[in-house]
């Protein structure tokens, strides 16, 4: 069906869509609150991680249904628009090699989708352990996919400027990736301790709140970018 070209395109132009928007209200909704100062009025750029958005309860003890119920609909979103993924290899089957790789990354892509779901269904104050694996699962497999989709754009003969985009945004995610992941996360749930700086470093903490919005604004910019690379793949 030829019009299943579009599925991907329209699905991944509307996640990123629905994502910054959503979660620009849910910041401006949350009541604040960070591990390290539970007395914050409002969303820290600097200390609270994305995740702090779906919390049941903040910190300081307070309720946080609007914005967590928008983030964590957000994440559903994601992890639709990411099952697209199945459609984009027919996309790239004038070559074979390209055919192949972008299978392989969209296998890679939809896992990552549908861990970014778990994330959403696991607040991060209730079930920490669970929470942290979808993480750790969702980025391991956009680090590998995205190098794939980079391959793929390589061979598929179309503009060098869309992998160009693939391999920055590979190269940050693989880079955030591995700072996450270089050391092992806390065995505890950092929200049941009183005294959180007797636990985590706040320097590296603070490069990892920030580096996630890096990486999240070059997520939804690369995806974007992306479907116009589909779409020319597409009229060809």
């Amino acid at each position: 069906m030829k019009n299943s070209g579009y599925i991907p395109i329209y699905a991944l132009r509307f996640m990123v869509l629905y994502f910054v928007f959503i979660n620009i209200i849910a910041i401006y909704l949350f009541p604040g609150g960070t591990l390290f100062n539970p007395d914050y009025t409002s969303y820290s750029f600097n200390e609270n991680f994305f995740s702090d958005l779906g919390v049941t309860i903040t910190k300081d003890g307070t309720q946080n249904f609007l914005s967590s119920f928008l983030f964590n609909s957000s994440l559903l979103v994601l992890g639709l628009a990411a099952v697209s993924h199945v459609f984009v290899p027919k996309l790239f089957k004038r070559n074979t090699k390209s055919y192949i790789l972008s299978i392989i990354a969209a296998v890679l892509l939809v896992i990552s989708g549908v861990s970014f779901v778990g994330v959403g269904l696991t607040p991060l104050d209730i079930y920490f352990e669970e929470h942290v694996w979808f993480v750790i699962t969702a980025f391991n497999a956009q680090t590998v996919g995205i190098l794939f989709m980079t391959l793929a754009f390589l061979l598929s003969g179309i503009s060098k400027k869309y992998t160009i985009v693939a391999f920055i945004y590979f190269l940050n995610v693989a880079f955030y990736t591995y700072f996450e992941t270089s050391e092992p996360p806390p065995d505890f749930n950092p929200f049941e301790v009183e005294n959180i700086n007797d636990y985590l470093d706040y320097n590296r903490f603070i490069v990892s709140v920030v580096w996630q919005k890096i990486i999240a604004v070059i997520a939804m910019i690369s995806t974007f970018i992306f479907t116009f690379g589909y779409k020319r793949l597409l009229d060809d």
